[in-house]
């Protein structure tokens, strides 16, 4: 296993030719390109962020995902593209499943219960989180000893 681009082709081994054109085509305003590949990109970037919110991963090089995850991405991608339709004419039940079992196995990723092959090239992107609230405990200036007597 390793890590790979996601493609328009990897899309379409889960999506007839049909239904992706007309995520492709339907519902553009003019001059408004494919959105195929932005929803493409967008996913990639939420999985490397559910991949990174486990301390023991390690990101891939460039826009790659582990193939462990290939199946999730291709299902959010087909709900994404699906859900900018009117009427939701691609959205169906199974489909909204699919998707809410994707994004389950995601946070199994994202809090280290779903192991992954490391990447044999890392990333030099930084990910980073906002520090958590540290404090330290003062010290008592009045112990149950000292209280004796009171």
């Amino acid at each position: 296993m390793s890590w790979i681009t996601l493609t328009t082709d990897d899309v379409l081994t889960k999506w007839a030719g049909p239904e992706l054109e007309a995520a492709q085509t339907a519902a553009l305003a003019s001059g408004q390109s494919d959105p195929i590949p932005e929803i493409i990109a967008q996913v990639i970037r939420e999985i490397r962020g559910y991949v990174a919110a486990c301390s023991r991963n390690t990101l891939g090089d460039g826009a790659t995902i582990p193939d462990e995850l290939l199946g999730e991405a291709i299902t959010r991608i087909r709900y994404e593209a699906a859900t900018r339709l009117p009427g939701g004419a691609l959205l169906d039940d199974d489909r909204r499943a699919a998707n809410t079992a994707a994004v389950a196995k995601l946070r199994e990723v994202a809090a280290c219960r779903f192991s992954l092959e490391q990447p044999a090239t890392e990333s030099a992107e930084v990910i980073s989180a906002p520090a958590s609230p540290r404090w330290k405990a003062r010290a008592r200036q009045f112990t149950r000893a000292q209280q004796d007597g009171l």
